[in-house]
């Protein structure tokens, strides 16, 4: 027990998640039904937090490889700069808290992290898993960075899972997958990756295919950044462009 009130996390998470626009946080318990939950097991955290913020460029129009690589080398150093920030403050606060460490090697099955940040995000209700197997967040659709991690709280109220899909009809992520490995199938709460998308395949056919160009930008050099089936997704645009025109204007007179 650390006798720290759910107000006093949450206002340390709320005072994180204003580093970058738009970002937003959700919770869940942390049991054993949750994938890759050893943190529960032998370290003693209870809940998972996901925090989330927009791309902050629109991409998806004009799409290029190119284009999506020097975001990308923007977002996942602004996604480090939040989790260290939200480590320090509950360091400071007392909130016992933990980073997963992200797995280096992307070439070799079975692909799986430590904390599965998509766990985190249904099982809090941020979203649903798209037919791409990306978490398809309500306010962003999928076109978000993330940052997971546990914690240990006495007590915490969290989201309610989610457990069926919202994509309707909607295959606009298979077909603007180049390689066809999206199966096309819907997901809801038992349906796993595999079921989804071929991962490997994909994983090669990125590392394949990647060209001189592309891999000569900094950060990027293992293979393609193809993100066709995220951008194509329509969920959350709004509210993307959104926080991109805010954040603008925020510069501009800043």
């Amino acid at each position: 027990m650390n006798n720290i009130s759910e107000k006093e996390i949450r206002k340390v998470f709320e005072k994180a998640a204003a580093l970058l626009p738009g970002t937003k946080y959700v919770v869940c318990k942390l049991e054993n039904d949750i994938d890759y939950s050893g943190y529960y097991q032998s370290m003693g955290y209870n809940y998972a937090v996901l925090f989330y913020f927009p791309l902050d460029e629109n991409v998806w129009e004009d799409y290029t490889e190119e284009r999506m690589a020097v975001l990308q080398t923007r977002c996942f150093p602004d996604a480090g700069r939040l989790g260290n920030y939200v480590k320090e403050l509950c360091d400071e606060a007392g909130i016992p808290y933990h980073i997963p460490s992200i797995p280096c090697d992307h070439m070799t099955p079975p692909y799986i992290s430590p904390l599965s940040v998509k766990a985190i995000g249904v099982k809090a209700g941020a979203g649903w898993i798209g037919r791409s197997d990306l978490l398809i967040t309500y306010e962003y659709g999928p076109k978000i960075t993330t940052a997971g991690a546990v914690f240990y709280a006495d007590d915490f109220t969290v989201g309610d899972p989610v457990t069926d899909n919202h994509c309707g009809n909607c295959h606009r992520c298979v077909d603007a997958c180049p390689f066809h490995n999206i199966y096309g199938n819907a997901w809801h709460a038992g349906v796993t990756r595999d079921e989804l998308v071929d991962y490997h395949n994909c994983s090669v056919c990125r590392y394949n295919n990647s060209t001189s160009k592309s891999t000569d930008i900094p950060g990027v050099g293992r293979k393609m950044a193809c993100c066709g089936c995220m951008m194509a997704c329509p969920v959350g645009i709004k509210n993307v462009l959104k926080v991109i025109e805010e954040n603008r204007e925020r510069r501009q007179y800043a």
